[in-house]
Formats: structure tokens, sequence, C-alpha cells
């Protein structure tokens, strides 16, 4: 009876440690895949320190060390750029990024997504990965720098006695609105913003300083060429305002096309948070799917809804997020 005993024992003991062995198997092949917001294309370029605008994604499988490149269409975004680079993110499966600076609409969005996010990153990218294999990195339990860092505003205009003011310095105008043109190009610029349908309005201009002091002669010279200089810039700031629309339209239906197939494993809605929200209805307009209605508070279509941010990004009172559908 007693041999009987301790042959059930320690078959329970071997299975459990077989058990223990198979879960352990099992852990080890699960790919960890780190997104490094980077400068380049490559693990040798430099750490990127914005996330919503960076150049490129670099995702890295931990364990090969295998990566792809990927270009970042929404640095040109007058706004949600970090909203939809996070929603990008969990399209590809990403588990953790590594990147300079995060705003809290970005974070908001990688916390819904269940993304782990690690801020203060520099070096470059490979170097940046190795130490997080290491362990030498904590997650970041909040925003560490305002909403649109990263947009580009042209440089400021030189101060103080004996300052040489450049002659043209491009930039981008940092009107974004509610899908009603608001964005105005500083200086000459002639941005006009995105207009209705389509999401958030995106100013494009050409910052211009006022040139050095010139004699009459000079600027009668100058007269004459100011009609077409003129023309031209505001010419290619539509152009460059065209662009970056048809990126984002592009980018909508890409990411409607997988919703659609399936392919998106972390689809993301957008949902109220009613004690906050007072109705004002500007998210409306900004929706490119016609989700939102306004009752007592903004009532959200989840049927209709793609997690797009746009809304997010929009309400004064951060009375709306995203979480998992």
């Amino acid at each position: 009876m007693e041999k009987r005993y301790f042959f059930i024992f320690s078959f329970i003991k071997n299975l459990t440690v077989i058990i223990i062995i198979v879960i352990t198997t099992y852990e080890d092949e699960v790919i960890m895949k780190v997104a490094v917001t980077s400068q380049g294309k490559s693990l040798d370029d430099q750490v990127d320190p914005r996330f919503g605008r960076c150049a490129y994604f670099v995702i890295v499988e931990t364990e090969t060390m295998q990566f792809e490149a990927i270009d970042n269409q929404n640095v040109m975004l007058g706004g949600g750029a970090g909203i939809q680079s996070a929603q990008l993110m969990s399209e590809h499966d990403v588990h953790v990024i590594l990147t300079g600076n995060c705003g809290p609409n970005a974070f908001q969005t990688l916390a819904a997504a269940g993304i782990e996010l690690i801020v203060g990153v520099s070096g470059t990218v490979r170097e940046a990965v190795e130490q997080f294999k290491t362990g030498a990195f904590s997650s970041t339990g909040a925003p560490n720098v305002a909403s649109h860092f990263g947009v580009g505003a042209g440089a400021s205009p030189p101060s103080g006695d004996g300052a040489q003011f450049p002659e043209q310095q491009t930039g981008v105008g940092q009107g974004y609105g509610t899908g009603r043109g608001m964005g105005t190009g500083m200086g000459r610029g002639t941005g006009r913003g995105m207009g209705r349908g389509i999401g958030r309005g995106m100013g494009t201009g050409q910052g211009v300083y006022p040139a050095a002091p010139q004699s009459a002669q000079g600027q009668a010279g100058l007269q004459g060429q100011e009609g077409s200089t003129s023309s031209k810039q505001s010419l290619d700031a539509l152009k460059a305002q065209a662009q970056a629309m048809e990126q984002q339209l592009q980018e909508l239906n890409e990411t409607i096309g997988r919703i659609e197939s399936g392919a998106v494993p972390h689809h993301l809605v957008a949902v109220v948070k009613e004690e906050k929200c007072d109705a004002c209805g500007l998210c409306v307009p900004v929706c490119p799917e016609a989700a939102i209605r306004i009752d007592t508070i903004a009532i959200i279509n989840d049927s209709r809804c793609t997690g797009c941010g746009n809304c997010v990004a929009e309400c004064p009172q951060d009375a709306i997020t995203l979480k998992k559908a």
C-alpha cells in the first residue's frame, strides 16, 4: 500500500515538472515586438524624439533583432498625429514603444490598446533595443509633453542688437480645427484648413520674416517680383496641404478596409465620459464616418466608429477616450 502511494506521488510530481517545462517553453516562444521611433530606416539610425510625428517606426523582434521600417505618414497631420500613430502600432501588434516624448492623446490611445510605453529614450535604435532587453528602462505612467509636441512652426525670429533676419523661413501654420478651415499659415502663408468631411483642418503656410532694411533702389527692384513670389508661395502652400490631405484620406481608407476585412487585431472605438461631456458638438463635424450625434451628451455609434481619434483630439473637455472594441 505504501509503495502504491509513493508511485502516485512520484507520477504527480513528474507531471507537474512536465507542465512547468511546457509552459516555460511556450512563454519563451512568444515574440516580443518593440517599435522604436527613428530618424531613419535602419537599426543604426538615431531615435526620433517625437512619437506621433517621427519620421519612421522601426519594429524589432527582440529575440532575433529582425526588423521592419515603416514610413510614418502621420508626420504631416495638423492634429491627431499621435492618435493615428498609436493606432498604427496597434495594427502591427506592437507590444512596447520606445521613444523620446509622448503627448496625452497618444498616451491614452496606447494605453487603450494595451501597448507599453517608454519615453526618454535616445541613441541609436539598436542601442535602445539592447538597453530594453537588459531591463534598463521602466514603463511610463503619464505623458511627458503637451499635445501637438513636434509640430514645426518655423524658426523664431532672431532678437537682440545686431540680429540678422533671414529673408524667408518655411513653417507650418499651427491652425487646426474642426474641419472648418481655421489654420492660417504664419507670415505670408495662405494655409487653409481642411474642409468638412475629412477631419481636422491643417494649415500649412510659408512663414516669412521681414528682411533686413534695404535701400530705396533695392526696394523698388523687389516690388516687381513681389507679386510673382507671393503667388508661388501660395501655390506651394496649397500643394503641400493637398498632399497632406491625400495622405490622411489614404490612411483612413486603408484603416477602414482593414477593419472591414477583419485584419485589424486591436480595433479601438471612441467612448464618451458622461460626467465630462457638455454636448458642445465639436466632435460631430470631425468624424469621417458620421458616427456621432448630440443628445444631452455626445452619442457614438460603435458599429460605425473606426477609432480614428479625431473626436478625442477635438474635445475641449477631454470627455472622449478610446477603448478596445
